[in-house]
């Protein structure tokens, strides 16, 4: 039995995590973990970390009093103001369901945050935000992404590099993954 000691200390968080494993692998007499067990340890670190995130980012929407889907909807909506999106493109965009978006917009439209104009295709509304709805989204905003960029400012510009190529990875073998399972049913 061998003891992996995976130390996540970045920027002074030091974080260990004790994990056992057993092997029947050995070379030259040392015990080695076999690369399966390596990634069951990422994977396992991973997903814990993944969590934490979530975690921490439904810490942050109840703390400024609204829950973690509105800040979904204020960063697509206010980061990108050149952009007039549909509640259907906003429900594409995030994997929302509609009555979802329909909610939010609601509320948003009430607090005159947004304003809805017909699209062009007359079917759907553009969301266009308010100088009001700009003001409350820079409120809600702002400190979240300063403390993002607190915490990227951790990593080297290879590092993010590295992450994001990590993550598009991921995220497009994880696609075509679900996409199979969906064509199989």
């Amino acid at each position: 039995m061998i003891v992996a000691i995976i130390d996540y200390s970045n920027c002074g968080l030091f974080l260990m995590r004790k994990l056992q494993l057993e092997t029947t692998n050995y070379v030259n007499g040392v015990e080695t973990l076999m690369e399966n067990d390596l990634k069951k340890i990422a994977y396992s670190s991973l997903k814990e970390a993944w969590h934490k995130m979530d975690n921490l980012y439904n810490f942050y929407a109840k703390s400024v009093g609204i829950n973690f889907t509105i800040i979904l909807v204020l960063q697509i909506l206010f980061e990108s103001e050149d952009v007039a999106y549909t509640q259907k493109e906003l429900c594409d965009k995030l994997g929302l369901p509609k009555q979802l978006v329909n909610n939010i917009m609601k509320s948003f439209w009430e607090q005159g945050y947004v304003q809805l104009r017909e699209a062009k295709d007359r079917r759907n509304k553009e969301i266009i935000v308010t100088d009001k709805g700009k003001s409350y989204a820079a409120k809600v905003l702002k400190p979240l992404e300063d403390a993002e960029s607190d915490a990227w400012d951790c990593f080297s510009a290879e590092e993010l590099a590295n992450l994001a190529k990590t993550m598009e990875k991921f995220t497009t073998a994880f696609e075509g993954t679900l996409m199979e399972l969906n064509d199989r049913k």
